[in-house]
């Protein structure tokens, strides 16, 4: 009876953490409710992949790290451990570990689009501009919706002396416009006003990407750009 109740209640706080988590976006509250169902019940994979995925939104990539290799080392029974190791790749690219990342890549035999996208996104942290939109520019044919890729492809097309400013504010844009409150989308779209010299236009989307994520290094290098502007 007693084991009846606790799963109850285990089932009732991973609703909780999914609703805080997916719908609320109360990343915060969703790690505080996972790390009492981590005390409850330490080896549930559903667990500790909210957990890692929770941490990765909050820019902890180290313990999103640990609670990914801790869930990959379960066995799995309702997780799909290539979704795990997405986030585990993707944890590895954001702690700058790219030789590790670049490995888990290849041990996969089917390389879906998510994973030519971190890829890219590795090359890309790695200032291999044109490598990385190689890789960007094959998924955007296939899937021109993918805003992502949109907003990656503007970025570097921004970094590059000889890049396209006029696509880069097209795709920077579509991007903006799908999400008009995520920061890197902001960051991207005042990035390439700054690269075209319309600097108030840039101030204006900075300015808001900055008072979304005031903490994000790179906002904070592409403000300091723009001040330091004559």
């Amino acid at each position: 009876m007693e084991e009846l109740a606790l799963h109850k209640q285990i089932q009732q706080l991973l609703q909780e953490a999914h609703l805080l988590l997916n719908e609320k976006k109360n990343i915060r509250g969703a790690i505080a409710t996972l790390e009492k169902l981590e005390k409850m019940d330490p080896e549930n994979p559903l667990v500790l992949y909210n957990l890692a995925i929770a941490h990765a939104h909050c820019e902890n990539y180290d313990s999103a790290k640990e609670y990914a290799i801790r869930c990959i080392a379960l066995p799995m029974t309702f997780i799909d451990v290539k979704q795990v190791k997405k986030v585990y790749i993707y944890t590895l690219i954001q702690s700058e570990d790219y030789e590790k990342a670049f490995r888990e890549i290849e041990t996969n035999a089917d390389i879906d689009e998510v994973l030519l996208q971190f890829e890219a996104f590795a090359l890309e942290k790695m200032s291999n501009y044109n490598h990385a939109l190689m890789i960007y520019e094959r998924i955007y044919e296939k899937n021109s919706d993918n805003i992502n890729v949109c907003n990656a492809i503007a970025y570097i097309l921004a970094n590059l002396p000889e890049g396209n400013l006029d696509r880069a504010l097209e795709l920077a844009k579509k991007a903006y416009q799908r999400e008009p409150h995520n920061a890197a989308y902001c960051d991207t779209i005042g990035y390439v006003y700054l690269k075209r010299g319309q600097l108030n236009m840039a101030k204006k989307y900075l300015k808001k990407a900055f008072a979304i994520k005031p903490d994000h290094r790179e906002i904070r290098k592409h403000i300091a750009e723009l001040l330091n502007i004559p």
